[in-house]
């Protein structure tokens, strides 16, 4: 399957997924006008992945802002990737945070946490 890249912009973020490797990355802000449209091809791509998906897959997050329509939209991603994991394969979730930043923190908390798969929180300092 190809690959799904989308670049970042002021308001949306990178989406870098790597059928090949099973690395999924969302990084940047994340604050669409329309989440909606914005992340529909992304779930669409994830979906048709995971249906023949015979291996790990590794979601790495590193948002700098998300609003609540992206969050209502990770939410969706975090649905999929639950399914998969209960039923078909292994799933990480890495939620990257800049040291101090709190509110990403928060958000990646609130966000997984009804979640039924592995993840974790991984501060990092900028330089």
């Amino acid at each position: 399957m190809k690959n799904l890249y989308i670049e970042s912009s002021k308001y949306t973020a990178e989406i870098n997924f790597n059928s090949g490797k099973g690395l999924l990355k969302i990084s940047g802000n994340s604050y669409p006008e329309d989440a909606i449209s914005f992340f529909e091809p992304v779930i669409n791509w994830l979906e048709k992945y995971l249906e023949n998906c015979d291996k790990n897959v590794i979601m790495e997050i590193k948002v700098n802002y998300i609003n609540s329509s992206s969050s209502k939209s990770f939410i969706d991603i975090f649905e999929i990737l639950e399914e998969f994991h209960v039923n078909k394969g292994k799933i990480i979730c890495r939620w990257f945070y800049e040291k101090g930043d709190d509110e990403i923190l928060e958000s990646g908390e609130e966000l997984l946490e009804d979640a039924n798969f592995p993840f974790e929180f991984i501060e990092y300092e900028t330089s």
